[in-house]
């Protein structure tokens, strides 16, 4: 493994911060029921918590934990203290599903060994983890669980990965149901909201995972990408997400139709790149190892810039222009950079995969009649899933299959065709930026969200479809300072490239140290 990056000059070390602690504000108990009470007020004041380890991202809390500087029950101990003092306004973290005094006996304990060993980290609800009551964001699936009747998935190998290599799990953030929309806001446990602005959305479907980075609840937490799920909500709450190529991570071995990826959200590439180092897959099987990437490399490469949605629109301009904005500055870093149309039919494409993704619904009804006889269906599932179960019902599970064998097919060849001449893509992650709560809610008429949904979720779902890995990178605010990421991507395997790029583009255009206005620090 190559040596990891010497820590950054904008974080200071533990001393410093200490010998400035008087300077920090620190929240009270008086304070934190005002600030809960006005959790809709987008104009209420920044929420600041006193720690000093909000300085530091995840390799750098290991390396104070591998001086001795630090403990892992300090670590956590902090962590907890920021779910009391943040999550009031932001949802982000579920402490329902979790109890966090097992976070804290296995920080006291023994942990293994890893480049991220010793530092909290949450898991979306959206996985499997013996140690937790993962409801997937559903009504249905809660029902399960109360009566005994859901399947005993254990914990998953990534999961298991993160622990065995020391990272201490200390909460579950929120997700929608099952995953299934590019919003945070589940009937099961209400909206997630934004850190930079708590009217609007923290994206989805890893929106509580996003939100809590971008606060500075945790520096990592885990993700899960079906269709954009970890670079959507990293574009809009301005922190970094990657989605690895198909098979590339623990649980994953792939297949033609296997669309979703499991990674983590994070401040730092860095923290990134050692969370992909521990949970990759190895051995025959597996695409060749990325190891630890840990620095930029001198390769300049070709970019192809598209800016071209699924339907032909272009996107929204402060998009638009966060897009160009990071072509020119590749430019002036020496690369290469050619403007490329849509290379796909777009329309068919996105029918397509939201066929298939539709498909996927239909065995929620069979579920809500064997774990809830008698139980109105619109009692347990929400209206956005059951009108996805009414269009995978009208497609049929087995033609949508067919289609997207061929249409992603399709796909798969046309981006093959256009990696054999560029090095990466760069295009957005979301078409707007981000939008209020409430209009991707999952109560909203089901043809009036279809139209939304299918509009801002313009970009991802090609990476998922053809199993290429693509990271949205922090890279501009509007006017009224909402965060506006792009998107690099590649071919499959080629991770190590998007991040010595990520790499380059932090170091050019620093994100580390914007803060929220609900941050933890």
């Amino acid at each position: 493994m190559a040596s990891r990056k010497p820590l950054p000059q904008t974080f200071l070390n533990r001393r410093e911060l200490l010998a400035r602690g008087g300077s920090m504000a620190l929240l009270g108990a008086a304070g934190l029921s005002s600030l809960r009470c006005r959790a809709t007020d987008e104009a209420a004041p920044a929420t600041v918590v006193e720690s000093e380890f909000s300085a530091y991202d995840g390799v750098g809390l290991a390396e104070l934990v591998a001086k001795g500087e630090a403990t892992p029950l300090e670590l956590v101990e902090d962590v907890l203290r920021k779910i009391d003092a943040v999550n009031g306004r932001l949802n982000a973290v579920l402490p329902a599903l979790f109890d966090s005094s097992k976070a804290t006996a296995r920080a006291s304990g023994a942990l293994g060994a890893g480049p991220l060993s010793g530092v909290p980290v949450m898991l979306k609800n959206l996985t499997s983890y013996a140690e937790a009551s993962i409801d997937n964001g559903s009504r249905l699936w809660k029902a399960g669980v109360d009566r005994g009747l859901t399947p005993d998935l254990g914990t998953s190998p990534l999961v298991q990965a993160m622990e065995d290599t020391g990272m201490v799990i200390t909460g579950i953030t929120s997700s929608p149901e099952f995953g299934l929309i590019d919003n945070t806001e589940p009937v099961l446990h209400g909206s997630t909201q934004n850190p930079w602005n708590i009217a609007y959305t923290a994206g989805g479907s890893s929106g509580g995972s996003g939100s809590a980075v971008a606060a500075g609840i945790v520096p990592i937490a885990h993700g899960n990408d079906g269709g954009g799920s970890i670079r959507l909500p990293a574009s809009q709450c301005g922190i970094y997400g990657l989605k690895p190529s198909r098979g590339r991570e623990l649980g994953n071995e792939g297949g033609n139709l296997a669309i979703s990826s499991d990674l983590c959200l994070s401040r730092t590439v860095r923290d990134t790149a050692a969370f992909l180092s521990v949970t990759e897959r190895t051995g025959a099987d597996a695409l060749p190892p990325v190891g630890f990437v840990g620095e930029p490399s001198e390769e300049r490469v070709k970019v192809a810039l598209m800016t071209q949605s699924f339907h032909g629109a272009p996107p929204h301009p402060e998009v638009d222009q966060a897009v160009r904005a990071t072509a020119e500055l590749m430019q002036e870093l020496g690369h290469e950079v050619t403007e490329v149309p849509l290379p796909i039919d777009g329309e068919e494409f996105v029918d397509t995969f939201i066929g298939l993704w539709a498909s996927g619904t239909l065995q929620f009804e069979v579920l809500a009649e064997a774990w809830a006889p008698g139980v109105a269906i619109d009692q347990l599932l929400e209206p956005w899933t059951l009108g996805l179960i009414a269009l995978g019902k009208e497609r049929g599970a087995d033609a949508a299959r067919e289609r997207a064998e061929r249409v992603f097919g399709a796909a798969n060849e046309a981006m093959e065709t256009l990696f054999a001449e560029h090095d990466v893509m760069l295009s957005p992650v979301v078409r707007e930026p981000p939008y209020r709560l409430g209009d991707h809610a999952p109560t909203v008429d089901f043809d009036i969200l279809y139209q939304r949904v299918l509009d801002k979720v313009a970009y991802t779902p090609l990476q998922n479809a053809t199993g290429m890995p693509g990271a949205s990178l922090p890279m501009h605010w509007t006017a009224d300072g909402l965060p506006v990421g792009v998107q690099l991507s590649a071919w499959r395997g080629e991770e190590a490239r998007i991040l010595q790029l990520s790499y380059e583009l932090e170091e050019a255009r620093p994100w580390r140290d914007k803060r929220p206005p609900v941050f933890a620090a």
